[in-house]
């Protein structure tokens, strides 16, 4: 019996909450109708498309460089300088940059001193005195406390190589 006069009590709250709002749902609509702006921007016309026939004859090839783009002085290629040797890249450091590995530390025992080299995936690989490192042939030559200093050999553009020392020093 007391579950059925609450049921019933629980009814009334929920059916006396429907009232609360008298309001006609037509005055509503035209209320906001009317308060609404009207204005539409106006777009501008549509240009109209204009299809040109393709015509082969008169254009320069397409793979050529134009006649203003060529330097009439271009540097001849030299044929009797420096080439570095031949060799296979077997290196674990020789396919990164040189700029994007970190000098992490240093280590030596009895004379023989190490460099610890961060790749850009955060491997740490040892590396010593005469071993390949970067993408240009780049040898380390000296590994000291504070840095290591790699020759590194770098194309000219023209078939000829220079050297260059490179210094990975420690952050």
């Amino acid at each position: 019996m007391k579950i059925n006069v609450f049921t019933w009590l629980l009814f009334i709250a929920f059916l006396s909450g429907c009232n609360a709002n008298q309001d006609s749902m037509d005055e509503f609509i035209q209320r906001v109708e009317s308060q609404a702006r009207v204005d539409v921007e106006h777009l501008s016309p549509m240009l109209a498309f204009q299809a040109y026939p393709y015509q082969s004859q008169g254009f320069r090839q397409p793979f050529v460089l134009p006649i203003a783009a060529i330097v009439q002085e271009q540097p001849i290629v030299k044929k009797d300088c420096w080439q570095p040797s031949k060799r296979n890249k077997s290196g674990r450091l020789e396919r990164y940059p040189i700029s994007k590995l970190k000098l992490k530390g240093v280590m030596g025992s009895s004379g023989q001193v190490s460099a610890l080299i961060q790749t850009p995936k955060g491997q740490v690989v040892k590396v010593g005195k005469g071993q390949f490192i970067g993408l240009n042939n780049g040898r380390v030559t000296r590994v000291t406390p504070s840095y290591l200093l790699i020759n590194e050999t770098l194309p000219d553009g023209l078939g000829c190589w220079s050297k260059r020392n490179v210094k990975l020093a420690l952050k």
